[in-house]
């Protein structure tokens, strides 16, 4: 039986959103652009896609009840120490901040977290699934997008991407 779900983790497909947050996502305000997005971040200060112009910038969108979260968020952060040249932010979609610092808690990762409680971004990038990552360019736009986690491909799509907008 053990080896069943270790079989399950390697190939783990994305979470899908609960209803209660996917309906606060069906209205997103209008569409602004990514290089507005602001976010809150732990700890008091604000995130910025804006202000990161120029570097490339990865986002993370995760939740307390995801999963494969569970294995990304330590993986990216791993991954985060060998490029630092890419702004990488996990973005929590929690209603409510209480699960995502259980989640934290439990989930050793030193990537920066960003909150979108109300699932304005959520909604404006079109997230269904848990975990989905964009990776922005140095202009500030969107150049690739992934949902779900395999520890089995890790990020080898990410790396391919990463070459794409920052040879």
């Amino acid at each position: 039986m053990i080896a069943w779900f270790a079989a399950l983790d390697a190939h783990a497909a994305p979470e899908m959103i609960p209803l209660e947050v996917f309906q606060a996502a069906q209205n997103p305000p209008a569409p602004k652009g990514p290089a507005d997005l602001e976010l809150p971040l732990r700890g008091g200060d604000r995130f910025s896609l804006a202000a990161h112009r120029g570097h490339p910038v990865l986002l993370t969108f995760w939740a307390s009840w995801c999963g494969p979260c569970r294995a990304e968020l330590p993986a990216l952060t791993q991954w985060a120490t060998t490029h630092p040249d890419v702004t990488v932010v996990s973005v929590n979609v929690d209603r409510s901040q209480a699960p995502a610092e259980r989640f934290l808690q439990s989930v050793q990762f030193s990537l920066p977290v960003a909150f979108d409680p109300d699932a304005k971004e959520l909604g404006q990038y079109g997230v269904t699934s848990m975990p989905t990552m964009f990776l922005f360019d140095r202009s500030g736009a969107m150049a690739w997008q992934h949902s779900g986690y395999s520890q089995e491909r890790g990020f080898s799509e990410l790396e391919a991407a990463i070459a794409g907008v920052h040879p």
